[in-house]
């Protein structure tokens, strides 16, 4: 495995996942429904907008990229080979590791609201297929 491989996968993948994010998440129709949640106690209060763009690009982002570049590349030779169709086995495998769990991990959990959830769930399963695709592409 090479580290340049490693790096460019990982630096792209983190710019396209923060963009997506954003586009998935502050759109006008994602963003009303949350303002419509913004006082339930279980929503967190997000008012330092910085501090949580900075935590959720290195924490939840940054690092995730990387490794997910890194798993890419270790299971890239059982791949079928296309990147279309390595898009959707790496995809799939992404949303069955992360999202749903973590959609899951949330349900049992929390008192998150339920249309929240599968906003998270939608989304994230959106972006693990864009990930996918970035790194089926680079690499």
């Amino acid at each position: 495995m090479e580290i340049v491989q490693l790096i460019i996968g990982g630096s792209a993948a983190t710019l396209v996942w923060f963009i997506i994010g954003a586009i998935v998440y502050m759109n006008p129709f994602v963003a009303k429904i949350y303002e419509h949640y913004e006082d339930d106690p279980s929503v967190k209060n997000r008012k330092d907008v910085k501090t949580f763009i900075i935590n959720t690009f290195l924490y939840s982002v940054f690092i995730q990229s990387f490794l997910f570049a890194f798993i890419y590349l270790l299971i890239q030779p059982v791949l079928p080979g296309t990147v279309l169709m390595n898009t959707i086995y790496f995809g799939m495998i992404l949303v069955i590791v992360k999202t749903i769990p973590r959609f899951f991990d949330m349900y049992v959990q929390s008192k998150y609201p339920t249309t929240l959830l599968f906003i998270e769930l939608i989304n994230g399963s959106i972006g693990s297929f864009v990930i996918a695709g970035v790194l089926a592409l680079l690499l």
